[in-house]
C-alpha cells in the first residue's frame, strides 16, 4: 500500500513539472480582437499550431468584422471565441454553437488545414455570431433565433464582400423555396414544430420561416420610416444586452423600441402558420425574380421596393 502511494505521489510531481515545463514553452493560446472599449478573447485549442492560429486570427477578424456590418459595432461589448480542431473532414467549420451566459462564449470546430479561402467561404461562423444579435434565451421558438442568424449570415457575408448583391438575394429566394417543400409536418404549427425540429428534422421549414419573419419586419419598418432592422437591434442591444429574454420578448422590447405595432402581431402569425408564408409577394417587391433556381435570379430595379432591397444588401 505504502509503495503504491508513494509511486502515485512520484506520478504527479513528474506531471506537475513536466505540465509547468511545457507551459513554459509553449505559446500564447489566446488572442485578442478589439474595437473601442470591446473586446473579444480567443481560445484556442493547444494542438493548433502557430501557423494555423494565424490563419485562424486573420480569418476571425473578417468574419468580427462582418458582424459590425449591422450597426458599426459587437453585439455583445465581451464575449469568448472557442476554437477547437475537427476530428474529422466535412467541411472547414462543421459545427458552431453559442453558450448564453457570463460570459457569452462561442464554440466553433475547425479543420484549419483547409486554409484560409476556405474557412472565410464557409457560412458557420458568420451564422453563429450572428445569433449575439439578440439576447434569446436560449429555447422556445427556436425559429426566430435561427432565422434571424441565418438571414444574418447572409446579409454581413454579402456586406463585407463575399457575397454579391445577386448570390445574396439568390441564397435567400432558394432558402425559402426549400423550406416551401418541407411540409412532411404540415399538422404542426410552427412554435411546436420548431421545439422538436432535430427529431423531426424540419430544418428547412423551421429557419427558413424564421428567415421570411425577420425579412418581412425589415422591409415594414423602411416602409413606415420607423428605421430599419439593423438600428432596431441597435437599440436592442443598447436596453438589453445582459438580458435572457424569451422570443415573444424581444418581439414586444422591438415593438417598444420602433414604437410601432409589427413584431408581435408577425411573431403570432408565425407561430400559429402550418407551413412556411407565402414569399413570393415581398420578393416581386423588392425586385426578385426567380427563373428554375437560385442561380437564375434577376433583379428589378423597377420594383416598388427595389430602394429597399439595395439598402439591405448596402446597409
Amino acid at each position: 500500500m505504502i509503495q503504491k502511494q508513494t509511486q502515485i505521489a512520484f506520478g504527479i510531481i513528474i506531471s506537475l513539472l513536466l505540465s509547468t515545463t511545457l507551459s513554459d514553452a509553449a505559446p500564447n493560446r489566446t488572442d485578442q480582437i478589439t474595437h473601442g472599449a470591446q473586446k473579444i478573447t480567443i481560445n484556442y485549442q493547444a494542438s493548433l499550431t502557430q501557423n494555423e492560429r494565424e490563419i485562424t486570427y486573420k480569418w476571425l477578424n473578417k468574419v468580427t468584422s462582418a458582424l459590425r456590418t449591422v450597426y458599426g459595432e459587437f453585439p455583445k461589448d465581451y464575449f469568448q471565441l472557442t476554437i477547437q480542431r475537427g476530428t474529422n473532414r466535412s467541411g472547414p467549420v462543421p459545427w458552431g454553437q453559442v453558450e448564453r451566459g457570463e460570459p457569452t462564449k462561442v464554440l466553433l470546430v475547425i479543420n484549419p488545414e483547409h486554409g484560409y479561402d476556405a474557412l472565410i467561404s464557409d457560412w458557420t461562423a458568420f451564422h453563429e455570431l450572428s445569433h449575439l444579435l439578440i439576447p434569446y434565451r436560449g429555447h422556445g421558438n427556436v425559429w426566430f433565433s435561427e432565422g434571424l442568424a441565418t438571414y444574418y449570415q447572409n446579409i454581413i457575408q454579402a456586406r463585407s464582400g463575399l457575397l454579391t448583391e445577386t448570390e445574396m438575394w439568390g441564397k435567400l429566394a432558394a432558402g425559402f423555396e426549400r423550406g416551401e417543400k418541407q411540409h412532411r409536418w404540415g399538422h404542426l404549427k410552427l412554435t411546436d414544430l420548431s421545439d422538436t425540429m432535430r427529431e423531426n428534422r424540419q430544418f428547412m421549414r423551421v429557419h427558413w420561416s424564421g428567415v421570411l419573419y425577420w425579412l418581412s419586419a425589415d422591409v415594414e419598418l423602411r416602409k413606415q420610416n420607423k428605421g430599419t432592422l439593423d438600428s432596431a437591434l441597435k437599440q436592442l442591444k443598447a436596453c438589453c444586452e445582459s438580458s435572457s429574454m424569451s422570443a415573444k420578448a424581444i418581439a414586444q422590447k422591438l415593438d417598444e423600441l420602433t414604437q410601432s405595432d409589427l413584431f408581435v402581431p408577425l411573431f403570432e402569425t408565425y407561430c400559429d402558420s402550418y407551413q412556411i408564408p407565402d414569399y413570393q409577394p415581398i420578393l416581386t417587391e423588392l425586385g426578385i425574380e426567380q427563373y428554375q433556381s437560385n442561380r437564375n435570379i434577376v433583379l428589378r430595379n423597377t420594383a416598388s421596393q427595389a430602394e429597399f432591397r439595395k439598402q439591405i444588401y448596402r446597409k
